[in-house]
């Protein structure tokens, strides 16, 4: 083999190296592309079981009883939170959803980390959050995978109101 076949056959051994790694670097991204994606989906569908199940709830502990008609008739905002004696299988109300702390591993995905809270908000801005009792509540659910880098922020807002 002469000098000019030696040339070409170490420059396309060389491309074909380059090439190899470029296809394994691909190959990897697109793993690690599809494993966030996966996470932030599960994510999503964990902080929106979440979600709907407190909308299945009562709008307060005191609306269980009879329909409050003035604000004084509302949890305190202080108060928001399950009752002391109260399970979770046993929540009846949006605002036992306050201070919520679970993790739920699900497997060959990740381990999440869920967080919520739930405060009272202006009624003409829900952004606005309120130290004091107004006819709108805000569920606001965080969910973090172990692998993942992001926080996902999902809200609910639930007002009290009836036709009259």
């Amino acid at each position: 083999m002469g000098t000019g076949q030696t040339i070409l056959t170490i420059v396309a051994i060389v491309l074909l190296g380059t090439n190899v790694v470029s296809v394994n670097r691909t190959f990897t991204q697109h793993g690690i592309v599809l494993q966030q994606t996966e996470i932030g989906l599960f994510g999503v569908s964990l902080a929106t079981s979440l979600l709907e199940e407190a909308r299945g709830k009562a709008f307060d502990h005191y609306s269980l009883i009879g329909f409050p008609t003035v604000l004084t008739q509302l949890t305190p905002q202080d108060s928001l939170g399950p009752e002391p004696s109260e399970l979770r299988a046993n929540w009846d109300d949006f605002d036992d959803y306050n201070n919520l702390r679970d993790t739920v591993k699900v497997p060959d995905v990740d381990t999440f980390y869920r967080w919520a809270t739930v405060c009272y908000v202006d009624t003409t801005n829900p952004n606005i959050l309120r130290n004091y009792r107004t006819w709108m509540k805000k569920l606001t659910v965080y969910v973090r995978g172990q692998n993942s880098s992001d926080t996902l922020q999902m809200s609910y807002l639930f007002s009290n109101w009836s036709f009259r």
